[in-house]
Order: C-alpha cells, then structure tokens, then sequence
C-alpha cells in the first residue's frame, strides 16, 4: 500500500527547509539536515520532494520571485516622486511591497543574501542593477538632458547596494512586524532625504 503523504508533515519540511535556505544558504543547507530539522526520517522527505532542487522550487516559487519583482518596479517609482525624481503617482507600490517583505520574510532574506547555487543566483546583484536603472530612468523623466557621468552611477550603485543588506538585516534582526515596520520606515525616511540631496546635487553643479 502506497504511503499516506501527510498535509501536516509536508508543512514542516517547507518550514525547516525555507528556515535553513535563508540562515544558511542554499549550497550549505543539506537534506539530511533539513530532514532533522523537520522532524523527519530523511527517506520519508524523499518521498515527499525528489531532490533539493524541488523542495527549493516548493518554498521559493518561480511566481514570488516575479512578484517580488513586480513590486520592487512600482516601490521604485513611489520613492522616486518622493525624492523629487519623478511627479507625483500611486505610492501603493511601496506599502505593497513592505506587506510582501513582512509576508515573505525569510524569502527576501535568502534572495537578498544567500542566492548562490539556487535558480536566482544573482538575484541580490540583479536587484540592486534594477533599482539603479529604474531611479536612472526616472531621474532623466524627471530632469531631461541632466548628464549622468560614471561617478553617479557608482554613487546610485553603492546607495542601492546598502538598500539591499539593510532590508535584508531588518528583515533577519526580528520576527516582530511592528519592529519591522518601525525599522523600515526609519530607513525610508533617511534614504529618500539622501536620494533628494543625490538628484539635487546630480542636476546642480556637483555632477559637472
């Protein structure tokens, strides 16, 4: 008689795995290990998921990551009138995507941090090209024929890369969602004041 697979024990095993892919990464993360951490024999997590790479599609869908994406584009453009970059639009595209980072917590953290050896390898380089690209995109709407000189990609480069490990640290430093709310809302405050200064010196004379 074929095995009963059971709703409850699959839970646990999506739960141990997505908790051991965002600590320790993907490459580091074992199924012997993932099957201790569930509670489980490992040939019974076997019979549940084939192989890593299946149970890694099961906790990280190819669909998340898109909407992550998805997200990231419309944030983006909210923080961007923000920071005087662009007119004023729909800021949902923010409140949407901090509902998403708490939701999917531990998911931004590994896709953030911990990528490599996955389908997303890069992903957190990916990331950051994408928000540069998108202020770019918005700066030139925003300000046309302001000159965009290497330097100031460099800046943008580095300023979104901070982006990147701060979400990720807040995201890791606690379970609590009021904490990462209040966490979030202080990083926005502080960054959209820095992109501001950033468009005003790009447009000024600090980039010529």
């Amino acid at each position: 008689m074929p095995q009963v697979l059971k709703p409850e024990v699959r839970e646990r095993i999506l739960s141990a795995a997505l908790a051991a892919f965002a600590s320790r990464g993907y490459a580091a993360t074992t199924m012997s290990a993932i099957a201790q951490e569930a509670g489980v024999a490992v040939a019974n997590l076997y019979r549940y998921y084939a192989n890593k790479e299946e149970l890694f599609e099961a906790v990280v869908p190819s669909a998340l990551v898109a909407r992550f994406e998805r997200l990231l584009e419309r944030s983006v453009r909210a923080h961007a009138h923000l920071a005087g970059m662009a007119r004023a639009g729909d800021d949902s595209g923010a409140r949407e995507l901090l509902e998403f980072w708490i939701e999917q917590r531990r998911v931004v953290v590994l896709l953030l941090t911990r990528s490599e050896g996955t389908p997303h390898d890069g992903f957190s380089v990916r990331f950051v090209e994408r928000l540069v690209n998108l202020a770019l995109a918005e700066i030139r709407a925003a300000h046309p024929g302001a000159p965009v000189p290497r330097e100031a990609r460099l800046v943008l480069t580095q300023i979104f890369d901070n982006t990147r490990r701060m979400i990720a640290a807040i995201l890791e430093s606690s379970e609590d969602e009021r904490e990462i709310r209040r966490a979030v809302a202080g990083f926005r405050a502080y960054q959209v004041a820095g992109l501001a200064a950033f468009v005003r010196w790009l447009v000024g004379d600090g980039a010529s």
